[in-house]
């Protein structure tokens, strides 16, 4: 189409489209580097730390320079990280605009470390510029950040008292998530947390993480690990005979379908022992149950829970239990019984006569 015929704002939605090509071919040279290096092998890593360049040519040029800025801020020079920054905008036009302003303050709070608000702005950026070439590069930033957080970097409140911020890592790995779709690091974040609560001991948080994984991505070698983790993790929330046993019975259903769905991984985990270690445990956990209502004097229902006992764990040591004390539970139930019948035949008006 002939640029002269169109208005004004077809010609600005021309060159909007222009510059947003020229920054996704930009993009590609950035995110696709590494690729570019190792297939033409311009540049080598020196002594694990910093790239050294072997090539000659504007694209080299520009990819060293992309790699120096973000290399500073990773190792946290800020000045030379910002200067870094402001001769890639000088030195290439294309990148100038909105977006590559607040990537860079965002950058450049990162590199002091301070990572909260290096987030926020990170967040504000990925929402305001979703089409931008330096997207995935802010969510990756937004994932290591989090990733410190969970691993026990403290925030910052007032100025001088440090908390932890396990709370803020673990929302910002879920927007990453949400905001990164199918992608890799999507499934990095939330693996990542799921990890960090179970390592901490929030088992059920870390549990219903590991569902929202199954949900996203239910086959593959990631639905494999989430059915696991979700087994794993409840398994870890029992607490004992005396609490809610629940969560164990629909852990040890987690177990059974891993078994099912992957039984060559299931026998190396010796997940079939592990089946059988849940059994006893809800097998006691019955007993447990029919020794309470024993002791209450409840004994109809004791004796339904003994009989469940050994009808539904028959070989386990709670079943063996069961099947020696039911039996001095029949005859404090039939004392209980006859007492009762003494004290209803008993003639109280006769006291009063």
């Amino acid at each position: 189409m002939d640029t002269k015929s169109l208005s004004k704002q077809g010609i600005g939605n021309w060159r909007g489209g222009k510059v947003m090509r020229i920054k996704g071919l930009i993009l590609l040279v950035i995110l696709g580097s590494m690729v570019f290096v190792a297939k033409q092998q311009t540049w080598h890593l020196k002594d694990g730390r910093e790239w050294q360049q072997v090539g000659q040519g504007k694209d080299s040029d520009f990819m060293m320079a992309v790699s120096d800025a973000k290399q500073f801020v990773s190792t946290g020079k800020t000045g030379k990280a910002k200067k870094a920054f402001a001769n890639l905008k000088k030195d290439y036009p294309q990148l100038a605009g909105a977006d590559f302003d607040m990537f860079v303050k965002a950058e450049l709070l990162y590199s002091k470390r301070k990572y909260d608000k290096a987030s926020e702005v990170y967040d504000k950026f990925t929402d305001d510029f979703p089409q931008s070439p330096f997207y995935q590069s802010a969510l990756e930033r937004q994932y290591q950040i989090a990733t410190a957080f969970l691993g026990g970097q403290k925030r910052r409140a007032l100025g001088v008292i440090t908390l932890s911020a396990y709370e803020e890592g673990g929302a910002i790995m879920n927007k990453v998530a949400d905001k990164a779709g199918d992608a890799q690091i999507s499934k990095n974040a939330l693996q990542t947390l799921a990890q960090s609560e179970e390592k901490r001991g929030a088992y059920y948080d870390s549990y219903l993480t590991w569902s929202d994984i199954s949900n996203r991505w239910p086959t593959g070698q990631t639905g494999q690990n989430a059915l696991l983790g979700m087994a794993r993790t409840l398994e870890k929330d029992y607490k004992g005979p005396k609490f809610d046993g629940k969560v164990l019975e629909s852990s040890r259903s987690y177990y059974a379908e891993y078994q099912k769905r992957y039984e060559d991984k299931a026998a190396e985990l010796k997940i079939p022992q592990k089946l059988g270690v849940i059994d006893e445990q809800l097998a006691e956990k019955e007993l447990t149950v029919a020794d309470y209502y024993a002791r209450t004097s409840s004994y109809n229902a004791a004796d339904i829970y003994y009989q469940r006992t050994m009808e539904a764990w028959p070989s386990s040591v709670a079943a063996k239990s069961a099947e020696q004390k039911l039996p001095a539970m029949k005859k404090e139930q039939a004392k209980f019984e006859q007492s009762l019948l003494k004290k209803k035949k008993f003639n109280w008006k006769g006291l009063f006569l």
